[in-house]
């Protein structure tokens, strides 16, 4: 049916509100939050409770490492939360280490969520589908994640960074989606648990 020229632009003015509101809720926290939160459950093909679970292994593993630190090495990567060329933000963005044993051998280790809302119970995992498959294409030269190194002077202290991590296991921190705009040592996410556990040499 068509309106008179008037009454349209009376219903557009009438619905002016409704297309404010719309897009105030596109751009804001929470639903920023929830889209990554998303994201993450869409890549993560392993089941939260396993994940949850595993994260006894990895603090064996970890320690294994503490007893034999001077085998290894790390260094601190981030990179988009998906393989698809998405522009990176404080919502797309992934942190993880790579942890490398003199034999050429190496693991992932970063924090993951284990839950779909804007908080939820956090796991450390290793290996995990997409650090394994975005550092192995960086290393391969095809950095379709939009994988980057966190430099530091004098590399990373590998003692100290695990020790932090197993610290960190054993506190009643959750994560966080959303990276933190105020210090908040009640959560973490993928990123911040990286950049607070990373330890560099003197």
């Amino acid at each position: 049916m068509n309106l008179p020229s008037g009454k349209r632009i009376f219903i557009l003015i009438l619905m002016l509100p409704v297309f404010i509101l719309f897009f105030l809720l596109l751009v804001s926290g929470p639903f920023r939050a929830f889209l990554h939160a998303y994201g993450i459950v869409l890549v993560t093909k392993f089941d939260n409770n396993s994940t949850i679970e595993n994260e006894k292994k990895v603090i064996l593993s970890l320690k294994d490492i503490i007893q034999n630190h001077s085998d290894y090495s790390m260094r601190a990567f981030n990179r988009t939360v998906i393989s698809y060329k998405v522009r990176k933000t404080s919502e797309t963005t992934h942190s993880f280490f790579v942890i490398y044993k003199t034999d050429g051998t190496y693991n992932t280790l970063s924090y993951s969520a284990t839950g779909k809302l804007a908080t939820s119970k956090g796991a450390w995992a290793m290996d995990t589908e997409g650090d394994i498959s975005s550092y192995t294409d960086y290393s391969e030269g095809n950095n379709r994640w939009d994988v980057e190194e966190y430099i530091t002077k004098n590399g990373i202290n590998t003692l100290l960074t695990i020790n932090n991590v197993l610290a960190k296991t054993q506190s009643d921190i959750k994560y966080f989606f959303r990276a933190k705009v105020n210090k908040n040592d009640k959560y973490d996410n993928c990123n911040t648990a990286v950049l607070e556990t990373l330890s560099e040499n003197n």
